[in-house]
């Protein structure tokens, strides 16, 4: 066993071999870097887009202060069609991105950022150059690569930097064939495919392209991305390819190709009064690659393993690439770091590299994957590449706001990894990375079928008690007789009254449910008033959050957005149907860990500050007055026929007190990371105070009942079910009628209530142990009520949905 230090050999001095080498470096890692090439950082018309989580580790390693210092970081996004013509552009994409996730996308030449990584290398006799690697041995105690100078470099690993035509892959698959042939799937060699191929340089700065500012220019069968640089323009010319190639029927493109190339796009356009020919006259350096899109399925084997390019090779059009190098640099570092703190010898068997191997992939293959598909398809979209990608890029795009643009571009961003031994803050963030959370973010699988399912069979069973069970019991010869006669058995001078808006249909329903209402208002039916009284008391809550949600952004182009439809549907049918088929759609679109996110949580100030007088003039003053004892029939009708109105009163008063306060104060912009919780003040206080409502309720009719020696006054008598087929008064049959509806209502939301701390703590918000919330919330519901338990439980969730850092972190 040799009593060397731990020794790393890189082979290429690639983003991901110098990032590498850099994250050893600091972590006192001997390494050494061998590059084919006579300059480590060569220009080759190459340039780099660094987004945030590559920032983030940059930063870590002390280096982002100087590529930013070469870089420009982009600020606007602008789409174009073919003819040059702007789309759609939006601006502050700098501060959006600082904002959401504490770093902006920078963007240089290559060349540049290698120089950066190498001139941060102490010891630079540690990266060879002329140093191509033609062949890899391993032993059980070390590995060694060679090179055409017949130079032999020894190291415990080998990782193999060095691209898509990667040296060290080819001699891995070899020896993995001679020692064990079935480790590599023996079709790979021929499966990685390329649809499309990249023209791509760098020329003097152009007109029009201002630096900062980001092109796409969509074309069928081609598009362009140009970004103004530092005195200088980076461009990319993508181009499908006729039919799908894969493995050695992929082209190889040499400098006259790339000629030709250039050519014959001379007369396509940039922007208007700018064609593809000034790029082309005033360029720097140009080449042409055909662009392969491949996740390896085993990236290793024994003490080789690839990363960047040579293991993950995605479309470039998203900037993932060198993003990926760097983060499949830090993954190994943390776990080679982990497993050496596990080895006092600091020497690894090979069963141990392999185990640390099998976990690096791990961690990365998956989210390649899902990067290289969003990468595939954002290509597909700019290059027109079907009726629906058309319709999207060209009609769609333009009716998109910078949100969801910028979301576009930033969704793959929070799953990165960093180095784990450097801890980075860099301020305030919209977006926590997955290391901020309490734990990494995870999807609901089969849970989310099984609520949907449960949600709707609570919605069937409810509509089959209110409306097909509930035959049984006789009622409709008792409406039969109100709606003929034109009074009540119970009292027959209170008069029906049957016209209120004029409109035949719905007057004929509002004279029905004035019939279903009035015994229990009256008071003629004692058990079915003080179930009415404490059901409709405890939807003010319910309501309230139901319009707060449809206030979001991440539920505006959703069902949820739509809480007047949902309130009429539930007021004309029964909250107990319709409020679980509302719960279904919420858990259906709110799966992805992005519906989480802090800045998709918020609602407009106009709103934040209207929504609780909103609420209890919508519907809190309606119930009030409903339950009044009017002395005037038509009176005691017209209030209770105003209640069914009452819940969509409450986002339609919404709506109207929002325009009024954006007529006479200013909407402050959302400048900071702190802006975007300016209104959790405001939601906590509606939470609270109709969680106050809520409780005083239920302890006044929960004290009356307790406190009441009349058997039609009591616990049993309001909430005691009485479901049995055959005849019933018609206090009992309306009161079994409600009491399907509430326990179907109470059911359902306490599910909801449950399952919203269960999303926080998958999506990494909190570490509350879901058995006991759901214990606590089940107590609650005795002790303070189904509707103030609902306001609690949203004021909680608001608290942490407003947060963005879970784990303390502290600067380097």
């Amino acid at each position: 066993m040799s009593a060397r230090p731990f020794k790393v050999v890189i082979v290429g001095g690639s983003v991901a071999g110098l990032s590498l080498a850099n994250m050893l470096q600091a972590n006192d890692i001997d390494f050494v870097v061998l590059e084919a090439y006579p300059e480590i950082a060569p220009q080759v018309g190459a340039s780099i887009g660094v987004l945030p989580h590559g920032n983030r580790i940059l930063d870590q390693l002390g280096l982002f202060d100087r590529i930013r210092d070469l870089a420009v970081s982009i600020d606007r996004f602008t789409f174009r069609n073919a003819e040059g013509n702007p789309i759609v552009s939006h601006g502050n994409v700098e501060r959006a991105f600082v904002n959401r996730h504490g770093y902006p996308i920078l963007f240089l030449d290559r060349q540049m950022m290698l120089q950066v990584l190498y001139d941060n290398i102490k010891d630079k006799s540690k990266i060879i150059t002329r140093a191509r690697v033609t062949k890899i041995r391993t032993t059980n105690d070390g590995a060694a690569a060679m090179t055409t100078n017949n130079d032999v470099y020894e190291g415990d690993i080998v990782i193999g930097a060095d691209g898509i035509h990667s040296t060290v892959r080819a001699e891995m698959w070899k020896l993995a064939q001679k020692l064990r042939p079935n480790w590599f799937d023996p079709s790979e060699e021929e499966a990685a495919p390329c649809a499309y191929t990249c023209l791509f340089g760098i020329s003097e700065q152009c007109p029009e392209i201002d630096p900062g500012a980001m092109n796409s220019i969509f074309r069928e069968k081609t598009s362009y991305l140009i970004i103004g640089g530092p005195k200088r323009t980076y461009w990319f010319r993508f181009e499908k390819l006729p039919t799908l190639l894969h493995g050695s029927r992929i082209p190889r493109y040499t400098a006259e190709d790339a000629k030709k190339a250039i050519s014959s796009a001379h007369a396509e356009s940039i922007t208007p009064s700018v064609k593809f020919s000034t790029l082309a006259k005033n360029v720097i350096k140009s080449s042409m690659t055909p662009l392969v899109e491949y996740i390896y399925k085993k990236w290793y084997f024994g003490r080789i393993l690839c990363i960047g390019d040579s293991s993950h090779k995605v479309h470039p059009i998203g900037g993932h690439g060198g993003n990926a190098a760097i983060e499949s640099a830090a993954t190994l570092t943390n776990l080679l770091v982990e497993t050496l703190k596990n080895a006092p010898s600091g020497h690894l068997e090979t069963s141990e590299i392999e185990n640390m191997y099998s976990k690096m992939q791990k961690i990365r293959h998956d989210r390649m994957e899902a990067v290289k598909v969003y990468s595939h398809e954002q290509q597909r979209t700019e290059a027109l590449d079907s009726v629906w990608k058309k319709v999207q890029a060209l009609y769609a795009l333009p009716h998109v706001d910078a949100e969801a643009v910028t979301f576009n571009f930033s969704s793959n961003i929070p799953a990165s990894e960093k180095l784990d031994m450097f801890e980075v803050a860099r301020g305030d963030r919209l977006v926590p990375f997955k290391d901020d959370l309490v734990s990494v973010p995870k999807r609901r699988k089969e849970m989310q079928w099984a609520l949907i399912i449960f949600y709707l069979l609570v919605a069937a069973l409810v509509r089959h008690g209110m409306w097909i069970h509930s035959a049984s019991w006789n009622l409709g010869d008792t409406f039969v007789d109100i709606l003929t006669t034109g009074t009540f058995p119970q009292d027959r001078s209170f008069a029906l009254k049957r016209i209120y808006t004029r409109i035949g249909p719905l007057d004929e329903y509002l004279t029905f449910l004035t019939a279903v209402f009035i015994p229990g208002l009256r008071g003629w039916e004692k058990s079915y008033q003080i179930l009415q009284i404490y059901f409709l008391g405890n939807l003010l809550q319910p309501i309230a959050i139901w319009t707060v949600e449809a206030r979001r952004i991440q539920n505006m182009w959703t069902p949820i957005a739509l809480p007047i439809i949902w309130f009429t549907v539930f007021q004309s049918a029964g909250i107990g149907i319709y409020m679980p088929i509302y719960y279904a759609v919420y858990t259906f679109i709110s799966d992805a860990e992005s519906y989480w996110w802090s800045l998709n949580r918020r609602i407009p100030t106009e709103y934040s500050k209207t929504i609780l007088p909103a609420s209890l003039i919508g519907y809190a003053l309606p119930t009030i007055l409903m339950f009044v004892h009017w002395e005037q029939p038509s009176t005691a009708q017209n209030f209770e026929v105003l209640w069914q109105f009452a819940p969509m009163l409450v986002p339609f008063l919404l709506t109207v007190s929002g325009a009024v306060y954006r007529r006479l104060y200013k909407i402050k912009s959302l400048a900071s990371v702190r802006d975007y919780s300016d209104d959790i003040p405001y939601l906590k206080n509606l939470y609270a105070i109709t969680g106050i409502l809520g409780v005083i309720l239920h302890f006044i009719i929960i004290a009356n009942l307790l406190g009441s020696s009349d058997p039609n006054v009591s616990i049993r008598s309001v909430f005691g079910p009485n479901f049995a087929a055959g005849p019933k008064s018609v206090g009992e049959g309306l009161r079994n009628l409600f009491l399907v509806d509430f326990l179907g209502f109470v059911l359902a939301t306490y599910v909801w209530c449950v399952s919203a701390v269960w999303d926080l703590k998958r999506v990494g918000r909190t570490t509350a142990h879901v058995g006991q919330a759901s214990l606590l919330i089940l107590v609650a519901h005795v002790l303070i009520g189904p509707g103030a338990v609902h306001s609690a439980v949203w004021y909680w969730r608001e608290e942490r949905l407003g947060r963005t850092m879970f784990v303390k972190q502290k600067k380097n």
